[in-house]
């Protein structure tokens, strides 16, 4: 028992879960409403980023590369974003409804897709579409932040500033949705097989 919980407790797996610890941080952050605050969610931000690269580098390299960290890499991403794109339409920085297609999404993955592909033996593990879904949901998440903060400095370019902000998020939310199309595409290849 000792020991399989040692095994589990991996340094990959300590930066995996250290996104769903960060994610109500930043949220937290980015709902003060302050100029401060979505500085500090954008640098966090980029922590939690750098630890989605940091869990992949460190399980290859020690070879603790397995099914639970397959499945609970891009749980940890999905909570992380899902979190921080509702604070940012609580905000006010986003329309709420922006949320919906990502929540949509992720629901239809992780209730949906890996279970039905794990029925058949198969974890889907992240694809290329998968990894520019997230690469794309982390700039627009910190370029809403950096938006922010030069809108709280210069008011003016406010306006202008939240059009930005939804122009990203809709490219972001179009991006999202397509990369799913290949976890479909490998269920539907486990149950012919």
């Amino acid at each position: 028992m000792g020991s399989s919980a040692l095994r589990f407790w991996t340094l990959a797996n300590f930066f995996t879960f250290l996104r769903f610890v960060l994610a109500p941080v930043v949220g937290a952050f980015l709902v003060t409403r302050s100029e401060w605050g979505v500085w500090a969610a954008g640098w966090t931000s980029g922590f939690a980023m750098i630890t989605d690269f940091l869990d992949g580098y460190y399980a290859r390299r020690e070879g603790n590369v397995s099914d639970l960290g397959k499945i609970f890499d891009p749980l940890a991403d999905a909570v992380f974003f899902l979190v921080v794109i509702v604070a940012l339409g609580l905000a006010g920085y986003i329309p709420l409804w922006l949320a919906v297609p990502f929540l949509a999404r992720e629901l239809v993955q992780h209730v949906y897709l890996r279970p039905t592909a794990a029925k058949f033996g198969v974890v889907l593990a992240a694809v290329f579409w998968g990894k520019l879904k997230l690469v794309s949901q982390a700039v627009v998440l910190v370029g809403v932040c950096i938006s922010e903060a030069i809108s709280f400095r210069f008011p003016q370019f406010l306006p202008a500033g939240r059009w930005v902000n939804f122009t990203m998020f809709a490219v972001a939310a179009i991006l999202s949705v397509g990369s799913i199309a290949p976890y479909f595409r490998a269920v539907a290849m486990a149950r012919r097989a």
